[in-house]
């Protein structure tokens, strides 16, 4: 879930919920609309720069498609790549590439192979590259690790690839296609997901019911906060994690607890509270502290405003 830069748009796709359609919430009107970009079985959602985005299209067939569009005409498609085994194709406007990600994962097909893989976008060439993880090997349980993202490393070639129920992200140079490191976190075997900050040299990374804050030069962890307690000898993920256009304030979901909490970046201490009505799996904030929210099972809109906690 995420914003255009004014804010007067939020999108977001669940797939169990919304498979192939775009679920789009209006803070003008207060209205909500979906909007069925293709058949696919889920849809993974990228934000990109300037109010550019990208949606990977995943089909149980392992065919796999990524479009580009911008938030001033949502369901149109700028450019378009199509894997399917034989088939590296991209269409359409190319220069969009230069806004958003050029690096993404999928369970690709193939003539000989089906497996996850990186899908490398080469704009200017108008080319489409596909590698296979030689890291990604028996060592990990394929039937339920598999490879959930890609991250690029601003200002590097390097990528940073996770893997579900796993605590070590992957440092992946493409250029060598090599394994080069891996970053320790919570060793709570969540579903990683990866944020770098704007105004702060600081990657964010969510592991089950931790988030962590790690110095991107060292990968090493400088700070952690558990988010979601549970009762004894279980445990309980906390949902996405976003913050408001500044910066200035982190909220993130709790499923469980139902309700989102805002958190102070410097000390990741929780400084606000939203109880709702239902499970917020993913959760923004608008700028009067407004929560805008989706519920984990129906998807339904959650709505509320943040108090101090």
């Amino acid at each position: 879930m995420f914003t255009n830069m004014d804010q007067s748009l939020i999108i977001s796709s669940l797939g169990w919920v919304d498979k192939g359609s775009l679920w789009i919430f209006d803070t003008k009107n207060n209205s909500v609309t979906t909007f069925e970009l293709s058949k696919a079985d889920f849809l993974t959602l990228h934000q990109g720069k300037d109010d550019y985005f990208s949606v990977v299209h995943h089909f149980g067939d392992g065919t796999v498609e990524i479009t580009a569009h911008h938030f001033i005409s949502l369901t149109r498609i700028l450019s378009k790549v199509i894997i399917k085994p034989g088939i590296l194709q991209l269409t359409g406007d190319i220069s969009t590439w230069a806004y958003l990600p050029n690096n993404y994962t999928a369970f690709c097909k193939q003539i000989l192979w089906s497996d996850f893989a990186l899908i490398r976008l080469h704009p200017i060439e108008g080319q489409v590259e596909l590698q296979r993880f030689n890291w990604y090997d028996d060592s990990y349980d394929k039937g339920y690790q598999g490879i959930v993202g890609v991250t690029e490393v601003p200002g590097q070639e390097l990528l940073i690839v996770c893997i579900q129920r796993d605590s070590r992200p992957i440092l992946y140079d493409p250029v060598s296609q090599t394994k080069k490191a891996h970053i320790d976190l919570a060793e709570r075997h969540g579903n990683p997901r990866l944020y770098f900050r704007k105004n702060n040299k600081e990657l964010w990374v969510d592991d089950y019911d931790t988030l962590l804050k790690i110095d991107p030069k060292t990968w090493i962890t400088l700070q952690s906060a558990r988010l979601q307690g549970a009762a004894s000898e279980t445990m309980e993920f906390i949902g996405e994690y976003s913050f408001d256009v500044a910066e200035s304030l982190c909220v993130v979901a709790r499923p469980f607890s139902k309700d989102v909490v805002g958190l102070d970046p410097i000390s990741m201490k929780i400084r606000w509270l939203c109880k709702l009505a239902g499970q917020p799996l993913e959760a923004t904030v608008l700028p009067n502290k407004c929560v805008i929210a989706r519920d984990w099972k129906s998807g339904a809109l959650l709505s509320g405003r943040l108090k101090r906690g």
